[in-house]
Order: C-alpha cells, then sequence, then structure tokens
C-alpha cells in the first residue's frame, strides 16, 4: 500500500459479453467454472461475475493473460455484462473497445493540483457536474488550497482557507491521496479526492460518497478514523482522515515474528468482528490495506470495496450500494469472489480472507498463484492453494478457514479467533512441558526439591492453559513417580504418599509400603512431646503457629537469639503484631503457596529482627495436625553469612580484573558454556591484532599459538575445566609481523556453587629476550 492506499483503480471497459468462453492459450476454465458463467450470464440483470467477464472477453482476457501474477486489487463494476468495467492499478484509463489498451504507464506520478478542484488535474475552474448527484446540497463545502497559495480563489483571503495540501501520499486511477494542514484545528490529515474524469461522473461520485459514509459509520480503534466528507471550492469530492505516521503490513510482514505477525492479525480480526456487527463485509483483507503506526497501531484501511450483507435476506434481494460489483485481490481472493456476484458474498468470505493472511504468515507467501494474472484469479475461482511443506496447528486453522464451501469454514470472526487463541495457548502448555523435562532430567532431594517443585508448577500452569495436554498428563504422572522415591528417601512420607495419591497410584505396592512406614513413625511422634525435637534441639529458628487464630504458641531459643525477643514478647501474639517482614509482598506469596500446597520448603525472604535490620533467611514450614489441632510448624534459617560471602565473591571477581588492567597486564577468559573468548587491550597488543577486528574465537586464537605448544595448551585449558585444577606453562605466540614471542600462560578455573567450571580465566606474561 503506497502511504495511505485508500484510493481506487481505474476501469477498464468490457464491451460484448457474447464473445467466446474459451480460454487464452494455456490457460482452461474447469467445466464447473464454465456452468457457472453461463448460468450468470443468462440471468438478466444480474450483477457481474468477475471470472465470467474475464473468459467472455477476447481483448482483457489476453491482457491478463500477457501480465505477472500480483497482489494488487482487481474489480468488476456494473449492472450486466454489456456495460462492465474493470479496475486494477497496473492501468489507467484503459478502455477496451476491441484494441489494445493504450496509456499503461504503471509508474506516472501525480502533481499538487494548481488552478483545478482537488480531485483532477483538467476540469475548469468553473466546474459544475452536469448529472445532478446525491451530493449535491448537503455535502458541506470547503476550501482547499495548496501550500504558497497559487489556486486560492479570487476574493478569498489566505485565513479562510480550511485545508492546505502539503504533498501528495499516493495516487490510483480512480484517487488521489494527499497530506494537508486543516487550518481550523491546526492538525496534520490525509485527504482522498476523486480524479480526472471521475470527478464529473455521478456514479464515481456516488461510489465515493458510499465508501466515504462506510469508513465514518466505523468507529473502531482498528479502524482509520474519517473526519469529514466534503466537496471543495469547484465542486471537487473529498474527504478527510487521520494521517498514520507508519507504513503498510506488507513492507514489514517478513520482518516480524510469526507470534507478532499473528497478534496484528488479531487486531485486523477485531476491526472485521466490529465491521460484521455493522452489517458490512470489507471484502479486500490483505497485508497491503493494513497500515502499522509507530506507536503500535494496527489500521485496517480501504474499505472501498465494503458492502452491507444481512445473513437473514434473500439472494434477490439488493445487498447495499455496492452491489453491482464485485472483486478483491486473486492473492488471497475466497473463490465466491471470483465464481460468484456480490449476492454470494458474506461474513464468511472475510473469515477466507483472514485465513488467507494468516497462510502468508505461516508459508511466506499468499494461497493463490498463477504465472499470470488470469491463472492467478482462475485459481481463486479454483480454491487452488498453493502446496508447502510448512505444518502446524496454525496452518490448519488456515485451511479450514480457507474452505472452498463457506459452511465449511469457521461460523464467524469469532470463532476463528478463539481457535487462534487456543493454538497459541497449546503452544505455550507444550513449551510449558519440555521445561518440565529439563528440570526433572535434574532434580534430586539434595536441593530441598527445588527441580520438582518447580517441575510441578509448570506442570499445573501446562494442564490449566491446556487441559488435553496428554503429553503434560504423561509427564505428571513421571513426575510424581520420582518425587514420591526422593521424598521416601528423605523421609517426607507424607509428602511421598500424597504423590502417589495425586496420580491414582495410591494402591500401588510401592505406595502401601510408604503409607506403612508413615503409619509407625507417626505412632512414634504421637507419644513424644511436640515439641522435643522442632524446639529443643533444632539449630534452627522455629515457631509453632495456631491456624485457627494466627497466634504463636510457642518459638524455641534460636529464634529469640536470632530476632532479638525473649519468649515472652513473642508467645500468645498474632504473628502480624510481630512486624517480621520486610517485604509484605513475600509474605503473601508464602501464605499462598501454603494454603495450595501444605507445605513450603526454602522460601527464600527478608525477616526484620527487633532493631529493623533485615535478615537474609530461608522458611520451610508445614500445615500438620497435633491431638486434633491444626499447627503450622515452621523453621528459619539464617544465611546471611552465605549472601555475603556470594556478594563479596562477585566484588573481589571485580576487583581483580580491575587491578589486573591496571597493572598493564593481558587478560583473558573462556567462558564454558558459550566458549566465548575475552581478552583485555593489553593482549591483543601482544597478539599484534587490531581491536576493531573482534576478539578471536578458541579456534582462532589456537592458531596464532606455535604448532609445537598447541597441544599442552588445549590439554592445560581441558584438564582445568575437568578437575578444576590452575595451571602455569610457557608457549610460543604470534604477534606483530608474524613473529613469535615466549609468553607464560596461567589460567584459574571459576566454579558456580555446586563446584562446576564455569569459566576458565588467566594472564599472559610476555618472557624477556
Amino acid at each position: 500500500m503506497d502511504a495511505l492506499n485508500l484510493f481506487g483503480q481505474t476501469t477498464m471497459k468490457l464491451p460484448d459479453p457474447t464473445e467466446s468462453l474459451a480460454s487464452p492459450s494455456g490457460v482452461a476454465a474447469s467445466s464447473d467454472v464454465q456452468r457457472a458463467m453461463v448460468s450468470d450470464t443468462e440471468t438478466k440483470g444480474n450483477p457481474v461475475n468477475l471470472i465470467t467477464a474475464v473468459l467472455t472477453n477476447s481483448v482483457m482476457r489476453e491482457r491478463l493473460a500477457s501480465m505477472p501474477s500480483d497482489e494488487k486489487t482487481v474489480v468488476l463494476s456494473g449492472d450486466a455484462l454489456a456495460s462492465s468495467t474493470l479496475a486494477h492499478p497496473a492501468w489507467r484509463e484503459n478502455h477496451f473497445d476491441g484494441d489494445a489498451p493504450t496509456n499503461s504507464d504503471e509508474n506516472e506520478t501525480v502533481e499538487l493540483p494548481l488552478k483545478t478542484g482537488i480531485g483532477s488535474l483538467d476540469q475548469p475552474t468553473d466546474f459544475v457536474p452536469k448529472t445532478p448527484c446525491k451530493d449535491r446540497g448537503f455535502v458541506p463545502k470547503r476550501r482547499v488550497a495548496t501550500i504558497g497559495g497559487v489556486n486560492i480563489p479570487a476574493g478569498v483571503e489566505r485565513c479562510e482557507i480550511d485545508y492546505r495540501l502539503v504533498g501528495q501520499l499516493g495516487a490510483g486511477g480512480t484517487g488521489i491521496v494527499y497530506q494537508a494542514h486543516q487550518r481550523a484545528i491546526d492538525r496534520e490529515v490525509a485527504i482522498k479526492a476523486l480524479r480526472g474524469n471521475l470527478a464529473v461522473d455521478p456514479a464515481s461520485r456516488e461510489r465515493f460518497l458510499t465508501e466515504a459514509r462506510v469508513i465514518g459509520g466505523l468507529d473502531h480503534p482498528n479502524v482509520i478514523a474519517l473526519h469529514e466528507v466534503c466537496i471543495d471550492q469547484d465542486g471537487g469530492l473529498f474527504y478527510s482522515m487521520k494521517r498514520i505516521d507508519g507504513t503498510s503490513w506488507d513492507q514489514q510482514i517478513n520482518e516480524k515474528s510469526i507470534s507478532e505477525n499473528v497478534q496484528i492479525l488479531t487486531r485486523v480480526a477485531d476491526a472485521i468482528r466490529y465491521a460484521h456487527s455493522r452489517g458490512l463485509v470489507h471484502r479486500d483483507i490483505k497485508p497491503e490495506n493494513v497500515m502499522l503506526g509507530r506507536f503500535g497501531e494496527v489500521l485496517l484501511a480501504d474499505w472501498g470495496l465494503a458492502i452491507s450483507h444481512n445473513p437473514s435476506q434473500n439472494l434477490d434481494e439488493e445487498v447495499g450500494g455496492l452491489a453491482h460489483s464485485i472483486g478483491g485481490t486473486p492473492a488471497y481472493m475466497a473463490p465466491e469472489l471470483a465464481t460468484g456476484n456480490a449476492r454470494h458474498v458474506s461474513f464468511a468470505t472475510d473469515v477466507y480472507l483472514l485465513g488467507a493472511v494468516l497462510f502468508q504468515i505461516k508459508t511466506g507467501f499468499p494461497p493463490h498463484h498463477g504465472e499470470t494474472l488470469l491463472e492467478c484469479i482462475q485459481a481463486a475461482a479454483e480454491n487452488k492453494i498453493r502446496p508447502t511443506s510448512i505444518k502446524g496447528e496454525l496452518l490448519d486453522i488456515a485451511i479450514k478457514a480457507m474452505a472452498t464451501s463457506p459452511a465449511d469454514r469457521y461460523a464467524s470472526v469469532d470463532d476463528f479467533l478463539t481457535a487462534i487463541h487456543l493454538q497459541r495457548e497449546h503452544e505455550e502448555s507444550t513449551r510449558l512441558v519440555k521445561r518440565v523435562n529439563e528440570h526433572l532430567s535434574k532434580a534430586t532431594a539434595e536441593n530441598h526439591y527445588e527441580d520438582f517443585r518447580v517441575a510441578d508448577a509448570l506442570l499445573r500452569e501446562a494442564l490449566e492453559i491446556w487441559p488435553q495436554n496428554r503429553r503434560a498428563e504423561e509427564a505428571r504422572v513421571d513426575l510424581n513417580l520420582q518425587f514420591a522415591a526422593a521424598a521416601t528417601e528423605q523421609g517426607d512420607l507424607d509428602l511421598a504418599v500424597s504423590l502417589y495419591d495425586a496420580v491414582g497410584l495410591g494402591d500401588s505396592e510401592r505406595a502401601s509400603r510408604v503409607r506403612r512406614e508413615r503409619d509407625q513413625r507417626d505412632a512414634t511422634l504421637q507419644r513424644e512431646s511436640r515439641y522435643s525435637v522442632l524446639f529443643t534441639h533444632s539449630p534452627d529458628a522455629g515457631l509453632l503457629v495456631r491456624i485457627s487464630s494466627g497466634r504463636v504458641i510457642e518459638a524455641n531459643q534460636t529464634f529469640g537469639d536470632l530476632m532479638g525477643y525473649t519468649e515472652d514478647e513473642v508467645v500468645g501474639k498474632l504473628m502480624h503484631e510481630l512486624n517480621l517482614w520486610e517485604c509484605p509482598n513475600r509474605r503473601d506469596e508464602l501464605l499462598a503457596a501454603l494454603e495450595k500446597e501444605g507445605r513450603i520448603d526454602n522460601f527464600d525472604a527478608q525477616i526484620l529482627h527487633r532493631d529493623g535490620t533485615p535478615i537474609d533467611v530461608l522458611i520451610s514450614a508445614r500445615m500438620t495436625t497435633i491431638n486434633g489441632e491444626k499447627l503450622l510448624i515452621s523453621s528459619i534459617r539464617d544465611i546471611s553469612l552465605r549472601k555475603k560471602a556470594e556478594n563479596e565473591l562477585r566484588q573481589n571477581r571485580r576487583r581483580l580484573r580491575d587491578l589486573q588492567a591496571l597493572a598493564g597486564l593481558a587478560t583473558w577468559s573462556y567462558d564454558v558454556q558459550t566458549k566465548k573468548v575475552t581478552w583485555s587491550d593489553e593482549a591483543f597488543v601482544l597478539a599484534g591484532r587490531e581491536r576493531a577486528e573482534g576478539t578471536p574465537t578458541m579456534t582462532e586464537y589456537m592458531d596464532l599459538i606455535h604448532p609445537q605448544d598447541r597441544k599442552i595448551m588445549k590439554e592445560s585449558i581441558t584438564t582445568a575445566i575437568k578437575s578444576g585444577a590452575a595451571y602455569e606453562i610457557s608457549i610460543r605466540q604470534r604477534g606483530a609481523q608474524s613473529r613469535y614471542r615466549t609468553l607464560v600462560v596461567r589460567g584459574q578455573p571459576i566454579f558456580d556453587e555446586s563446584g562446576k567450571t564455569t569459566e576458565v580465566y588467566g594472564v599472559l606474561i610476555p618472557q624477556k629476550v
């Protein structure tokens, strides 16, 4: 779409409808299509039929058969074949009267009007339509001038001008779009006007007004807003609309991801859904007719083919002001647009076009194609979809939307959008299951079930999104079995039993064994003091809270030492009275997890000492019943020293590297996971390599080392990664002028918390000659 491609196309006159139905050389119409053509031509007074009109006119047929296939709009209008006209932007003012078309300059540009009406370059300034038009008498008059005022009417002051034309945004066969300044509101707008001889043609003016009324009647965030429809001082029709700073979607669709394009399509579909609620069918949905603004706007334009549609009315009834026109873009066109007439068009036609755009999003090309424009139109008429190796749920949705029979498509735009939303949910659910399997592959009981719990949370989310996800159900069983086994080893027997029960394996032999062991343990615990272990011997701070009231009924000595409270200051208090939480949101997250799971392990948080000092802790808690009373048992582990050590380690690493840089040492590092090599400026100097050349890869670096020294260098790095051993070796490295220089290389591995080598870091020290 050129700038704001809201303009129409130039027409081609179709003369004799009695010419042969034979196709041009190499192009044949199917017998079904031919029968449909004859049926329409025999129906006196019916609206015109695109494929029939094309194949019954030899001049047009040959012209279309000589034109390459494109993605432009073709429109056929008239009351019968004898008086029909065809429009396409590749030609202008081309009349078919038996002779070859002329004046077909596709690149002709249109200058700003000077002394003529806004919609014409050749009409006189005293223009008055020769035939009365419906726009006479009620369309307001506005004065229009170009910048500089060269066409200001005599006797009119500059301050009386309503619109000043700034420049031309685009032009088509029947219309021109300008950028203009609206003086009264001091804003930039776009103006569309009729051009040439069409400005004096009553039928063209009436169609132009119909288009303006369609756009003006649509109040939706995804439809370009029309401001007003007017005539200028010379009688030329025009309407002003919102000026969009952006580009058309077809210029960006190949640069955007599938997800981004689908999001744009759903917003276009929202506009179509709204239009359908107003009884309108767009008929020409395609990326070229969608504007993407700089600030996220998605606006569907070019409503020139829109028609009214009432699903309850008979096919023989009038379907709107543009009933006697049929058309669209062959590359996307629904078959009824090519083989039927306007009375065959329904809301299902727009569903087809949305599916055609979705097909392009997935495959990279529109659904219909041919070597020539005529072949493309015939492909649309026969609903021949271009073959593709692409598969997936989104493509299935597109194919269903593009069913030949409207009855086989989605019943509405709502159903089409629902299918897309479900697909996106299924895709997200499948992605979550993949993450579950990654966590299960490394899950152990040693990290307090962290990976198990993450995997379980991911699975719950996956099944919430898509309850019928079979792979998620299978992964849930595997997760619970592995989790139950790990819990049994750790002595968390209640957890293990609940995990077996959750997947319907509560009666299995393994579950029965765990249940017997748990019952024996519970009997022993019942005979013991409920506080003996937790509050007397635990090295961690502990609280016992009554769930019914939220009141503390016991706190161990470690809790008092950690938080700065005496036992009397804690016991009997409500939890919220202690004001323990640095971040109340973390408290809410812990309570939500407890309510959902009944337990929580190693919850990372900060709580406040009595003097207000924050303390880093890990909280584990269980909801349990002791002597018939529901209690919450929690342990709080102080991890302040660990956090401090981690922070100091990070600071020391930064200081070390800064000191090495200050000392002028050539330093390097090798990231084990990404395989990325990093050099300091001094390392580039030693290698005689410009910084602009970039840091070499490990392979490129090895090429700088003397062939006899490469083996020991590789072995040293490999040993450091596997065993964590530091090394110091002497090598010869090629530098400036390809001369080798002896260097001492020192390497030191860096480890993560699990002791795994994540990086090898070191220095290069030149040896004195």
